[in-house]
């Protein structure tokens, strides 16, 4: 009996085992299978998501982060170029104005274009909805800048700024003298003793819209400032320079007659010779025409260099710099009289005795007697 019972046991046991084992290994394969299909999943999630890149840099970033405008634009809008934007600035001004369509749009079309980097401050007329490659072109045309521009010719005195001031500022003129009275604040230097004239420099300027006339003013004085310091004049001979260039500028006639006038200027002066020059008695007595007459040559006033010996208090128009670097730099000789002697050509003839000034006056007298007389 108990051979018969140990021999039953014996053969549960091993079916139990057999039985076992094969579950084992069931879960053996049930596991692997469900690493290999992490894994493929795993796969499969980087492979997508390296397409799904590629897709987005090579398809959708080239269509939708750099949208642009396809056309010249419409309309009109004032862009404003502040001194120092970047590139990023420029962008997002025109993204914000309606320019472009993008600040992505003009970053990119800057990039390709090497002249982008030559974008000058300033106020632009430029039009909405533009491609930007269009809009770079327009802020590098100088043409599109909206700008108020005036020209001053040489000899004018201060008045006639004054004018053309209000001219290109559009305010009144009493405002216009109303700012030229704060001569420090203009940045008038002190030698010139709070008086402008002379100290506007004729030239062409061209100013934003909105300038003021404090600022059309200092940038006039700063030019003479400029003009004086190219020719090294110090500061406490500005005053007499562009006294006596004011002097060249009304009297000359012609370029090779600066450094003339302007020898015998400091020739007369060096003799203790009154000047005796007409420009001055017109600048306190105007009178048409270019001589003065006894009745002129009477009013009495400093800048009247018949009556008073020496140079007048200070200049009587705005020389240019061709006057002023004869002002520095005369012409060296002993001449003490000149007079024009053709006023249609402005020839003008040079002595340094009275007799032969006189010679050439009466070549003067003779071209006027010559010409056609006017009838009434």
């Amino acid at each position: 009996m108990t051979d018969l019972f140990e021999a039953e046991v014996t053969t549960t046991t091993s079916l139990d085992l057999r039985r076992l084992q094969r579950q084992q290994r069931r879960a053996n394969r049930r596991k692997w299978l469900l690493v290999f299909v992490s894994v493929g999943l795993v796969l499969v999630a980087i492979a997508g998501s390296i397409a799904k890149n590629y897709w987005d840099t090579t398809f959708v970033s080239n269509t939708t982060v750099a949208q642009d405008y396809t056309t010249a634009g419409q309309g009109t809008v004032q862009v404003i170029i502040n001194p120092g934007d970047t590139g990023a600035m420029i962008a997002t001004t025109l993204y914000n104005q309606g320019v472009t369509a993008s600040r992505e749009a003009f970053l990119e079309a800057a990039a390709k274009n090497p002249d982008s980097a030559g974008i000058k401050p300033g106020y632009y007329l430029l039009q909405r909805e533009m491609k930007a490659d269009y809009a770079l072109a327009a802020l590098l045309d100088p043409t599109n800048k909206e700008l108020r521009t005036i020209t001053i010719p040489e000899g004018h005195t201060v008045d006639y700024y004054y004018q053309k001031i209000v001219d290109v500022t559009g305010k009144d003129l009493a405002t216009v003298k109303a700012a030229a009275k704060d001569t420090a604040a203009l940045g008038l230097p002190p030698e010139a003793n709070g008086n402008l004239e002379g100290w506007l420099f004729p030239s062409t300027y061209e100013f934003n819209p909105g300038v003021t006339p404090a600022q059309a003013l200092s940038t006039m004085i700063a030019e003479t400032i400029k003009q004086l310091d190219a020719q090294h004049v110090a500061a406490a001979d500005r005053e007499k320079i562009l006294t006596v260039a004011s002097l060249v500028e009304r009297e000359a006639k012609l370029p090779v007659d600066r450094p003339l006038i302007a020898g015998v200027i400091y020739n007369r002066l060096a003799k203790n010779m009154k000047l005796e020059l007409d420009s001055t008695v017109k600048f306190v007595a105007p009178s048409p025409g270019p001589f003065t007459t006894n009745a002129d040559r009477a009013t009495d006033s400093p800048y009247n260099t018949y009556m008073y010996t020496g140079l007048p208090p200070g200049p009587i128009a705005g020389p240019g710099a061709a006057s002023i670097a004869a002002a520095v730099t005369p012409a060296q000789n002993d001449y003490l009289f000149f007079v024009t002697v053709n006023l249609d050509t402005g020839e003008t003839a040079y002595a340094a005795t009275l007799p032969e000034h006189l010679k050439n006056v009466q070549k003067m007298n003779a071209w006027i007697a010559a010409q056609p007389k006017a009838t009434g």
